[in-house]
């Protein structure tokens, strides 16, 4: 293919549809159902026909122009001729030029398709406090509430500003500390009603779900280890509405933590060692549920939450597949297909005991 025929350009008015279905063909499954109409887009055409497109809205303060980056995609049929480079590199250029001081967007954590992009333009994933400090208050509201952040699970913010560089932080030991401190807040709504309910009962579910958070987070790293694949650990700031949704109705869930490495490889082997810790938890939280028949209550609670959890590590679309499913069914489909019959199995074994 030849780029010079690709042009990016505004959307124009009547195009709302055609964008719309090229973006639902280009994701997955539920993914696809979060593409809407859009009121902003840029357009990567060729020969007459949308080909890709960069879907924004405008998240404004009172100081700060701020365009969200909604949703970015080629066409599958167009993909690896440069499309993608191409239309993000000069979307943002257009969008510098509307004087916009902020640009920033939500992007799922292995989607190295979608992130990559992004950092070579200069964007830099940011933490809450970064985007308090870059866009204030009201900005990090609107964020909240008007981006899919509060039930994106496995996704991270990212940022670029204009005036200035922004630099992207998080030490591991900070990284780990936040994840057990904010797993275990959220659940303060599910923690007040087990202890009015029955204060012995709080305070061994409490234990549990404190062990299951460090078992998750053992599991991947021995994985980690096994693999040899390098990473850093970092917690992903999505879905802690959904978190707390589940607590008030007396579930449990919770916000994903994991080594991403630095560089992505399209290989059976590369694909491999990011699988072998999930594959690690997984066995680990099959054997969990077992526990539950010792006659014990620290015991009892332990095996209920993990046979919950456990339906969750394997489904591999979104918005679960940052628990791991995602990564075993992009390595090996049909090892993905035993693992989900053997937990279905054990699932209807226990519930017949």
């Amino acid at each position: 293919m030849d780029l010079s025929k690709v042009t990016v350009r505004s959307m124009k008015d009547g195009e709302q549809k055609e964008m719309q279905k090229v973006g639902r063909k280009a994701f997955q499954f539920v993914e696809a159902l979060f593409v809407g109409r859009p009121g902003k887009a840029m357009v990567a055409e060729y020969e007459g026909k949308i080909v890709g497109g960069i879907i924004y809205k405008d998240l404004n303060t009172r100081k700060k122009r701020i365009a969200y980056i909604d949703e970015a995609f080629v066409d599958p049929d167009y993909h690896g001729l440069g499309i993608g480079k191409k239309l993000y590199t000069e979307t943002f250029d257009a969008l510098w030029k509307q004087n916009y001081h902020v640009l920033t967007a939500l992007v799922k954590d292995d989607n190295v398709g979608s992130w990559k992009p992004f950092q070579d333009n200069g964007f830099k994933r940011v933490s809450v406090w970064q985007m308090i400090k870059e866009i204030g208050i009201a900005g990090f509201l609107k964020h909240y509430l008007a981006t899919p952040y509060l039930i994106a699970l496995g996704m991270d913010f990212y940022m670029c500003g204009r005036e200035h560089a922004i630099r992207e932080k998080g030490k591991i030991p900070l990284q780990i500390f936040f994840y057990f401190f904010v797993n275990l807040l959220l659940l303060f709504p599910l923690w007040i009603r087990l202890y009015h309910r029955d204060a012995g009962s709080f305070l061994w579910s409490f234990l549990a779900y404190g062990t299951l958070l460090a078992l998750f987070i053992m599991s991947r790293y021995a994985g980690k280890i096994i693999s040899k694949n390098k990473g850093k650990f970092r917690l992903n700031q999505g879905g802690s509405f959904l978190l707390l949704l589940l607590a008030f109705f007396g579930n449990v869930f919770f916000m994903n933590a994991n080594w991403y490495p630095e560089k992505y490889e399209n290989t059976d082997e590369f694909r491999k060692g990011l699988a072998i810790p999930e594959i690690i938890k997984w066995f680990l939280f099959v054997l969990l549920p077992w526990v539950g028949m010792i006659p014990n209550s620290y015991c009892q609670a332990l095996g209920h939450l993990a046979q919950a959890f456990l339906i969750f590590i394997i489904i591999p679309f979104y918005p679960f597949e940052a628990f791991g499913g995602g990564r075993i069914y992009r390595y090996k489909k049909k090892l993905w297909l035993v693992m989900v019959i053997v937990t279905a199995a054990e699932c209807f074994l226990i519930s017949c005991l």
